[in-house]
């Protein structure tokens, strides 16, 4: 500033001082110079602060689990890490299930998007994987004894197909032994053998046995 008297000053009215922080967006500095005699000038400057610095997210490493017991995947917990150099980020969760769900058995990609209050942002993505461990539960029929059919040294037997029951869907039951119901079984022991196998190939197996007696007398 100048002035054609000595003794004029300077004061800032409105904004900061030069050398102090000046906050993200726009800030109005206002000054006043005064001479001698209360003459008076102002003048304003804007300074513009642009946070350009992306904020940034952290994922966990990627998760590894088998499943529940009895349920066809498991409940996972995490914890996404987010810093800014500014206040009012906003953490999204783009993709995935949220920390807390049960898993499904398999892999299930989790993806993040972190923003901050300019608009800057950040993501980060992590896995889920979760085995299916837990064998089927197979269940054979009783074991059977049988006279042998009139004239036959053999019997035609039926028998129910086993059950079975898993935590996931998708299990198929497959003879591996013996011979299907309705079939002739010849005199003797005759052992069934079942097998259950699941989506992620556990299995159980289960047997039973067939059993035909010659109760026809000979005739002579």
């Amino acid at each position: 500033f100048t002035d054609n008297c000595p003794g004029a000053t300077i004061a800032v009215t409105a904004g900061l001082p030069s050398g102090d922080p000046f906050p993200v967006g726009t800030t109005t500095n206002t000054f006043v110079v005064t001479d001698a005699a209360g003459n008076a000038a102002t003048c304003t400057f804007d300074v513009t602060v642009n946070d350009n610095e992306n904020p940034t997210i952290v994922c966990p490493a990627p998760v590894a689990v088998n499943n529940d017991a009895g349920v066809c995947g498991a409940t996972v917990n995490f914890t996404v890490g987010t810093n800014d150099n500014c206040p009012g980020s906003v953490l999204t969760q783009t993709g995935g299930l949220a920390s807390g769900s049960v898993f499904p058995s398999g892999t299930t990609s989790n993806e993040f998007l972190l923003t901050d209050a300019s608009g800057n942002t950040a993501t980060c993505s992590f896995t889920v994987s979760v085995t299916d461990s837990e064998a089927p539960v197979i269940v054979c029929p009783p074991s059977v004894t049988v006279a042998n059919d009139t004239g036959l040294c053999s019997a035609v037997v039926l028998f129910s197909t086993p059950t079975a029951t898993d935590n996931c869907p998708g299990l198929a039951i497959t003879q591996i032994g013996g011979l299907a119901s309705g079939s002739t079984f010849p005199l003797g022991v005759t052992t069934n053998t079942f097998v259950a196998v699941d989506s992620s190939g556990n299995t159980d197996t289960c047997s039973f046995t067939v059993t035909v007696q010659d109760q026809e007398l000979p005739v002579i």
